[in-house]
């Protein structure tokens, strides 16, 4: 039995079809939350779900959540990328 990473975010409805559903399913599938403002709203809520029950980050999306975090100006993880450092110093380096 191989373990996921939860939180986990559902599309349900075709790619090319304009009717989608996002739904985020939570720990052992005992909690969902449905998403009707399309996927940017989405992804905003998945990763504030991530960050508000300190669970780690997918390893696939670990450095656009480190992003967020520094967009959200919130504490930033320990574990930051060279190349998410490298974007927050070239934003500050802009103000």
């Amino acid at each position: 039995m191989s373990s996921r990473t939860q939180p986990q975010l559902i599309c349900i409805g075709s790619l090319k079809s304009t009717t989608q559903q996002y739904i985020i399913i939570g720990r052992n599938d005992r909690v969902t939350i449905p998403v009707d403002d399309g996927l940017t709203c989405a992804v905003d809520k998945l990763f504030k779900l991530y960050w508000v029950c300190n669970v780690a980050y997918p390893p696939q999306l670990s450095s656009v959540f480190t992003f967020f975090e520094y967009i959200y100006d919130m504490t930033i993880s320990t574990n930051r990328r060279a190349k998410v450092l490298e974007l927050i110093s070239k934003l500050q380096a802009a103000q």
